[in-house]
């Protein structure tokens, strides 16, 4: 029999998008699912919307505490031997988790990716993310700071649920850019990563998700990111905190001259 995969969905005022997002995960063609969305105190009708679904989903309401503290209840109820997630607002191709299980399996990996696509009303129509990195990843959080090395994640990754135990879950603390950034620093050092070498995964890009946060705000998160990585990897030289810093800064001006109006 497949092993289990937990999928966790949270929730907070999805409703336009929500139906879409947890129907492509019923669709799979990988069955052994279950399915746990975290409403994230909703005010809109997305509750109403998730009670619909009945049998098929576990259903969690909780206090509006953020993206990452709901992944986290979904996470501590999980039961199956790996882990996927999903935004809201995103949605699955129907052979995802089938493929990525696969993969995950045959090369004996700790986190599985792919490919994503983007799609919506805004500026990041039709933008393709194309999986780059593979093998030991950590390495390559230090290399580019504040890239998204896992992209377009979490909606893309498939984890082992039980090296959750030595890398942490989601730092709650974090509440917008950089939360899956830090996640995926901690899972990635030690792991062994692939990816699925197709569009797996399509982000809805409307003008209130966490992709269209200002610089100042990218600028803020990301540097708490690597200050914190900073704190708990105690093998980095001066040197490798230097050059990272370097890099880090030389980005974040980049990106603000060209922001800059004309």
């Amino acid at each position: 029999m497949d092993s289990l995969v937990s999928v966790v969905i949270p929730n907070y005022n999805g409703a336009l998008y929500l139906s879409e997002a947890v129907s492509s995960v019923i669709e799979q063609d990988y069955v052994n699912t279950e399915i746990i969305v975290i409403d994230d105190g909703s005010t809109d009708n997305s509750v109403e919307l998730l009670k619909k679904f009945g049998s098929k989903i576990h259903l969690i309401e909780i206090e509006n505490s953020g993206a990452s503290t709901a992944r986290n209840i979904g996470i501590s109820v999980a039961k199956g031997e790996y882990i996927a997630f999903l935004d809201s607002d995103d949605i699955w191709a129907t052979n995802k988790l089938r493929l990525q299980m696969e993969y995950m399996k045959t090369n004996e990996l700790d986190l599985v990716y792919c490919h994503g696509q983007e799609f919506g009303n805004t500026d990041g129509l039709n933008i393709l993310h194309e999986a780059k990195y593979t093998g030991d990843c950590y390495k390559y959080f230090k290399k580019f700071p504040g890239r998204a090395i896992i992209d377009m994640g979490p909606s893309t990754a498939v984890i082992k649920s039980r090296r959750l135990q030595k890398t942490g879950v989601f730092d709650p603390s974090f509440t917008g850019p950089a939360e899956d950034w830090d996640f995926f620093r901690r899972y990635c050092r030690g792991a062994q990563v692939g990816f699925c070498d197709q569009v797996l995964v399509y982000r809805r890009n409307h003008a209130s998700n966490v992709s269209n946060r200002s610089l100042k705000e990218y600028y803020i998160g990301n540097k708490r990111a690597l200050l914190k990585m900073f704190a708990e990897d105690p093998e980095l030289t001066l040197k490798e905190r230097g050059l990272i810093w370097m890099k880090f800064y030389y980005i974040c001006t980049k990106a603000f001259l060209g922001n800059l109006p004309r």
